[in-house]
């Protein structure tokens, strides 16, 4: 039962970590951490796994430009009805929370 229970608990949390890649934290990005923490996990959803690749991949981790070039490169990749303004809502993570859920992502 407990693992059922951390299951449900992935796909959220896979979002908040993308989305404080697309924002950012208070503390400044948190990009180069996730690619190390982050290089072989098994995203759960197929979206959130072709948005971290496409996120790492990137030249930048500015929030404004994400913006402006997610949308074109994820539907080139057969993401075309994204919705966007998940991934660039509000968050609360800080730079330190964000290192421990991917980190928590690691063992789920």
């Amino acid at each position: 039962m407990r693992k059922a229970a951390n299951e449900d608990a992935v796909i959220p949390a896979e979002c908040q970590v993308l989305r404080a890649l697309c924002q950012g934290t208070p503390q400044g990005s948190v990009r180069e951490i996730a690619k190390h923490i982050l290089k072989d996990y098994r995203w759960r959803g197929p979206l959130n796994d072709v948005l971290f690749e496409t996120l790492a991949s990137l030249e930048t981790d500015s929030p404004e430009v994400l913006r402006a070039q997610l949308p074109a490169v994820l539907t080139r990749r057969g993401f075309p009805d994204v919705p966007w303004e998940d991934f660039f809502a509000p968050h609360r993570l800080t730079k330190e929370d964000s290192e421990k859920l991917m980190r928590r992502l690691r063992q789920l």
